[in-house]
């Protein structure tokens, strides 16, 4: 790990109850008062860049949770390809997604690395070896159809 990750992690881990938790107010406020902290120069302290972040992010937090399907599942998702911090960044609705096999891939891209991700945080819970197995399976069998064009 870089110096810059070490140190907003030793301020953070400091910042822990006795309880053991971080609490983000309370580190945000703890930032405010240490202006020379590592945490506080990571922080957006601009309210109009933060504001207009935030309200970004809520609009995002909206898209997830109003536009479902009857089942409650998302309608629209946002792909890999997507993501730009250019502003051009959005969503696509699910069904064309999956009626395209150069998005559907993309898809299936960022859902093995999101499984990743999640495998990584909960790998210590060996009740969820089947699913880490599948995840890997699914990998294998990707990368022979790979090999194999």
């Amino acid at each position: 790990m870089s110096d810059r990750t070490n140190a907003i992690a030793d301020e953070l881990l400091a910042l822990k109850s006795e309880s053991g938790v971080i609490n983000p107010a309370a580190a945000v406020e703890w930032a405010r008062k240490n202006k020379k902290s590592t945490l506080h120069a990571n922080l957006e302290w601009d309210d109009s860049i933060a504001g207009e972040r935030w309200r970004v992010s809520q609009v995002r937090q909206l898209i997830a949770v109003h536009i479902t399907d009857p089942d409650g599942g998302r309608r629209f998702v946002s792909l890999s390809i997507d993501r730009k911090h250019d502003g051009s960044n959005g969503y696509r609705s699910l069904d064309d997604v999956v009626g395209r096999p150069d998005l559907r891939e993309v898809m299936l891209r960022d859902a093995l690395a999101d499984l990743e991700r999640v495998q990584a945080r909960y790998s210590k819970l060996t009740e969820l070896q089947p699913v880490w197995d599948a995840a890997d399976q699914t990998r294998a069998t990707r990368a022979s159809r790979k090999a194999a064009a």
